[in-house]
């Protein structure tokens, strides 16, 4: 059988959705490769800004990199509201997802250098419970704002609000201290140290260095991360890991809209799961130590993926909800788990390569999300087939994880040499 274009142009139903980059763009027919290429470039973006940022940030600092990512967040964002075509939003996308990864990751990192041991759980899972109520407000916004162009601009202006921290967003004190920045540091500790109410000691960054001091013709790349076998064993694994993390998190979160229901509520939803996950992890992380609940959380969390993919949707009210209600278990377990391995990756990497290490990693998890989109279309060759894989993968990531080592109340590594001292210890 023959087939012609529509000469007459397209309607598009405004149930759901009064205007997208779909309607916008005639991203139908033979342009519907456009839609999951669009999103396959935005986590492009995002590998992109995994690596740079954690690059650049290890080597000019965290304060700069995240100065510089909101500039970028912001320009390409405003652009990419006024895109006229396809070809013109694209890169703007592929800039968003770039800038987006990597203000994540410095400002993680950074907040997670600037406490200490107590209080490195509680800064580092309070940062991702507010990107779970950002996804929760995004599906409000959305259905407020049936225009993509207006919901654009909407998640794009309030990044002008990071202008105020230039005032008080202070850089790393273990970064400087690790690049030989004492009169830096001191005056950050000295800050800390009076709005506490205490004094230290003029000596106290010679105490904290340790004599653990990069040297000035040493720069390290992420080759550094291999270098040794200890440090080898670590970072695949926890390459690994994010990879199966981020294929089952960014799957049953752009699965909700193949689930029975209200894709707004469904999307709202997935979010709301991510709260509770992560108070569980607060609550229970610094007791019972970060590598079994990462193990538990993994293999639970593919077990529920696999349930919900496998199960026959039709008619019956009981078995839509069920397979809601599984779709939500697999993704309150993969977000504690993403939560862990977030946070374990901050304390196994040292100083001179953590940006570097979360950056890698983060590439890992981007390769992911590219993945993602392609894997969902597996479903017309079996429905179950792709929740299937991101479950079976994810209880395989989770038995690898017994191998990554307990960081729990100890001290962060400055140095390469530490993690193999470590490892030798043991």
């Amino acid at each position: 059988m023959s087939t012609t274009d529509c000469t007459r142009g397209f309607w598009y139903s405004k149930e759901k959705y009064s205007s997208t980059i779909v309607s916008q763009f005639d991203l139908v027919c033979q342009r519907k490769v456009w839609k999951s290429t669009s999103k396959t470039v935005f986590f492009l973006g995002r590998l992109c800004g995994a690596v740079s940022f954690g690059q650049l940030s290890d080597r000019f600092g965290r304060r700069p990199m995240f100065f510089v990512g909101a500039a970028i967040l912001l320009v390409a964002g405003s652009i990419a509201a006024a895109a006229q075509n396809i070809y013109m939003f694209l890169p703007m996308y592929f800039l968003q997802g770039l800038a987006h990864t990597g203000i994540f990751l410095v400002a993680f990192t950074l907040s997670t250098e600037l406490v200490g041991p107590k209080y490195r759980l509680f800064v580092g899972i309070m940062n991702q419970m507010f990107y779970s109520v950002g996804y929760m407000t995004l599906s409000g916004m959305a259905y407020l704002l049936r225009d993509w162009r207006y919901l654009e601009l909407a998640i794009t202006l309030p990044v002008v609000l990071f202008a105020t921290y230039w005032w008080f967003l202070p850089e790393s004190v273990r970064w400087l201290l690790s690049h030989n920045r004492n009169e830096d540091a001191q005056k950050y500790l000295q800050e800390a140290a009076a709005t506490n109410g205490t004094k230290l000691p003029p000596s106290i960054t010679e105490s904290l260095q340790d004599g653990k001091t990069v040297e000035k013709s040493r720069t390290y790349h992420f080759l550094d991360l291999v270098r040794t076998w200890a440090m080898a064993k670590i970072t695949l694994n926890i390459c690994f890991n994010w990879f199966v993390n981020a294929l089952v998190y960014y799957g049953l979160s752009l699965n909700t809209e193949n689930l029975a229901g209200d894709p707004y509520l469904n999307f709202c939803i997935a979010g709301a799961v991510e709260i509770p996950a992560y108070i569980l992890c607060i609550v229970f992380l610094n007791k019972v130590g970060r590598r079994i609940p990462l193990v538990i959380s993994m293999c639970v969390g593919g077990i529920a993926c696999i349930l919900s993919g496998t199960i026959p949707i039709n008619d019956n009210s009981d078995i839509k909800t069920l397979t809601i209600v599984l779709a939500m278990t697999g993704k309150f377990f993969i977000t504690a788990s993403y939560a862990i391995v977030y946070l374990l990756a901050s304390e196994v990497y040292p100083t001179v390569v953590r940006n570097i290490g979360m950056g890698v990693s983060s590439m890992s998890a981007r390769i992911a999300g590219i993945l993602v989109p392609t894997m969902l279309d597996l479903k017309s060759i079996w429905t179950p087939l792709p929740l299937v894989m991101f479950g079976s993968l994810s209880i395989v990531a989770g038995i690898l994880a017994m191998l990554l080592p307990e960081t729990t109340g100890k001290p962060l590594p400055q140095l390469l040499e530490d993690v193999s001292n470590k490892n030798r210890k043991r």
